[in-house]
């Protein structure tokens, strides 16, 4: 049960090219971004002295953002660059997202920094999905996406944890900072994914 319940112990049984390096960059990606997402609202009450109604409209600006992008940009962007050059597109455009909202001390450096965030997350999240299944051979798509869940569910429990830690200790600025600094990671593994098993149109 152990095995079943750990995502990493997963892994092993999905030394596939390209398979476990796609988990890796979703699990640190989604870590950053989440840990980013979920102390965002203390530091727009700390800088800011936001209210509840200031926070509703932060996360409505970024979820209409990410809509219009997934919905308007990759579906196009993806089948011409292939999903590897999205995805890092959306990666690379995440660490300076977080640095930006880590120094904001006015409204517009923090709706700056959101909208990186945005945007970074809207190229990414899809496109890494998509790589999951491309890389898994079909008799285990099964195993390949659900350990890929497991692995995303994993990064939105642990990445709160770590960044509120950080934040409580160390600050604001601290913990998005060292959120950029995390968020280059995925960059690195993601610039060594090996070609997807499938004819990749060059761009």
């Amino acid at each position: 049960h152990a095995r079943v319940l750990n995502p990493f112990a997963q892994l092993k049984r999905l030394q596939l090219p390209g398979l476990a390096r796609t988990n890796y960059v979703t699990f640190l990606f989604l870590a950053a971004f989440s840990g980013m997402e979920f102390t965002l609202t203390f530091l727009a009450a700390e800088r800011l002295g936001y209210e509840p109604r200031d926070n509703v409209w932060m996360f409505v600006f970024s979820g209409l953002l990410i809509a219009i992008v997934q919905g308007g940009f990759v579906r196009r962007l993806a089948p011409r660059l292939g999903e590897k050059k999205v995805a890092l597109q959306g990666l690379i455009v995440l660490v300076p997202g977080f640095a930006v909202v880590g120094f904001a001390h006015s409204g517009v450096m923090l709706y700056c920094g959101l909208a990186l965030m945005a945007v970074g997350s809207a190229l990414a999240m899809p496109c890494l999905s998509s790589l999951v299944s491309r890389y898994a051979p079909g008799d285990r798509q099964g195993l390949a996406l659900g350990t890929n869940r497991s692995m995303m569910a994993l990064a939105r429990a642990l990445g709160p944890i770590a960044a509120s830690l950080t934040y409580w200790r160390w600050g604001s600025t601290a913990a998005y900072l060292a959120a950029a600094v995390v968020a280059v990671l995925p960059v690195l593994l993601a610039l060594r994914l090996p070609p997807v098993p499938t004819t990749e149109t060059a761009s």
